[in-house]
Order: structure tokens, then sequence, then C-alpha cells
């Protein structure tokens, strides 16, 4: 299944793998845990972002825009692969932090300058007054006669990741694998509610668990239900099943809040790094993670289903965390 009648640009190869996690579902207690390598996309360092930008940047292209803004904190990933991406279509970038420069560039920030895009640095603001300054800039922007292009449309960069659970699917088939559950990281909820469209166009094959990192459960909900809702009016497409049929969207290893680390998170992340070689950041994959195996102590998964966990990326911001998870 694909949604033809909307573009897209080529920014890495599919399918991403899925890998076993032998030694790490061994040791707690999993028969069949899969983890979706969405990390290992080869542009940028990869992650969960380089689906919506397929066709964000396709949408940049067709209006002819000859400079991409992004907007997000100092270590946002969107901002890195946004940089990855222009600088691969030979693009204009430009991205807003709402943050004071710091005395060094590190993580994501170092990456974003080898990438050769534009840091402006509006100071310690919140994220709403952030939102409300870059689009009074884009606007500024227009009547220069510039032809900007705002990343972050949330219904259309959700296609991504409605691809995402036709793309696991079809893999998953021919390994002759049917999974029970898959967890998914829960942030803005883009990638999220897209996975969940995609899930119930194929008539929801499994459970699919909805780990928050950011908001609490409520706001969480409204904001995938508000997605959802885009979703449909953009493609004119309804599934016949709404998510709330399948999905299970949990906050228990939120902890304090967004990009705040939890003892549960630290042991994720030392875990499968030790038992996979696999690398996971705090903010995003560690709590995912975490959330997975508080579900299997809870009794909510068991060790003998299958189950996929997605690696949405992300660990270049994971330099900047050496305190956190020390």
């Amino acid at each position: 299944m694909q949604f033809y009648q909307f573009d897209k640009v080529k920014l890495f190869e599919k399918p991403t793998p899925l890998q076993k996690l032998e030694n790490f579902g061994r040791h707690h207690g999993f028969d069949n845990l899969y983890m979706k390598r969405d990390d290992s996309m080869l542009l940028g360092l990869g992650g969960n972002k380089l689906r919506n930008l397929e066709y964000w940047l396709a949408q940049a292209k067709k209006e002819g825009a000859d400079l991409i803004i992004a907007a997000g904190g100092l270590q946002s990933n969107q901002c890195r692969l946004t940089a990855a991406a222009c600088a691969k279509l030979n693009l204009n970038c430009r991205i807003y932090h709402n943050d004071q420069k710091p005395e060094k560039l590190e993580g994501n920030l170092l990456l974003n300058d080898l990438l050769g895009a534009q840091a402006v640095f509006l100071g310690a603001i919140s994220e709403e007054e952030r939102n409300i300054q870059v689009a009074q800039e884009v606007n500024r922007l227009r009547e220069q006669g510039f032809r900007p292009y705002l990343i972050g449309d949330p219904a259309l960069g959700a296609l991504g990741y409605a691809d995402s659970a036709f793309e696991l699917v079809e893999q998953a088939q021919s390994l002759g694998l049917k999974f029970d559950h898959v967890f998914i990281v829960g942030a803005m909820n883009i990638t999220a509610t897209g996975f969940l469209y995609g899930t119930a166009l194929l008539d929801a094959p499994f459970k699919v668990h909805v780990i928050s990192v950011e908001y609490p459960l409520k706001i969480m909900e409204k904001k995938i239900e508000e997605i959802w809702l885009q979703l449909i009016e953009l493609t004119g497409i309804e599934p016949q099943k709404h998510y709330s049929r399948f999905a299970l969207l949990s906050d228990d290893t939120l902890g304090s809040g967004y990009a705040e680390p939890t003892a549960q998170s630290r042991a994720a992340i030392r875990s499968l790094a030790a038992r996979e070689g696999i690398f996971l950041e705090q903010v995003y994959g560690g709590k995912t993670l975490a959330g997975l195996l508080e579900k299997a102590k809870l009794g909510e998964i068991s060790g003998d289903q299958k189950i996929c966990i997605f690696h949405t990326g992300g660990y270049g911001a994971l330099f900047t965390q050496a305190e956190i998870l020390q």
C-alpha cells in the first residue's frame, strides 16, 4: 500500500533492518523480541524523521522553496536530519533554537554546523513562543521575496510512518513472523499517529503500544486524535478501525517529564548496549525500551509473544548525556 497522490523524495534505502535481539531478549525473558532499526539509515546518522522528511521536502520542492526552515531545541533530531537532508538535496537550511548559543558545539548542534545549516538562537523561550517567532520570521522572509518552507506539517509528515507500518508487515511476512505487539515512541506524536494510521489501514494485525516520553497521557491522547483527524482530512481515507481499538497509550515510564532521565531508562540503555552493541539515548529510545520492559513486568505482554520495538534513532544526542547516564 502506498499514498501515490503525495510526492516523496528518497532519503534512505528501504526496508530498514528488522533485527532479533537474541541476547537482550534472552536476558529479559523474551523468546521473540525484534527491533526495527530506523536508526540504521545512512543519511545524517539516521532516524525516524527521515521518513517524515521524504514527504515534507517533496512538498517544499513542489512549492519551489529556496530556504528550508526547522525549529527545535539544541539537540533536536528533527533539526539535525533536516540539515542532513537539505545537504543531500542541495537546499539551503536555517534552524531556529529556543535557547542561548552555547559556549561550545556538541552533539546534534555540532552535526548541524558540519552539515552547513545556519543556526539562529532565539534565547531561552518556550516552545510556544519559539513557534510564534518562527512563524513571524517566515512571513518576513516571504515579504522579502524568499520562498521559505517550514518543516513540520503533522499530517503530511505522519504519512512517513504510515508507510513504516506497511513496510514492517511486509517484512515480517517475508520472515514468517506475525507480531503480537509493536512498541513505538510517543513525543510530538507525528511518528506514533502515522504508525497507528497505517496499522489501521492494514486492519490492525497487532497491538500498538505508544510510550510517551514528552506529555502526560491525557495530552498525548488529545494530540494523537488531532493528527489522526488531520490525516483523514489529508488523504480522504478513514480507516474502518479507530486506533483506540488496538492501541495502548502509556505514560508509565515518563518520569518527571520530557528529557528527564529515569532509573528505568538508564538501565534499559545500558542493558541493550552491553548485550547487543546497540545504542539508545535517554530522551526517546531509552524511555521507550523502558516502557516495554515495564509492560512485561506488569504482565501486559509475555515472553512467548512476538514483539517488535522501533529504534527511532537520535543517538547523536547521546554524546551530550554522559553526566545523565552515569
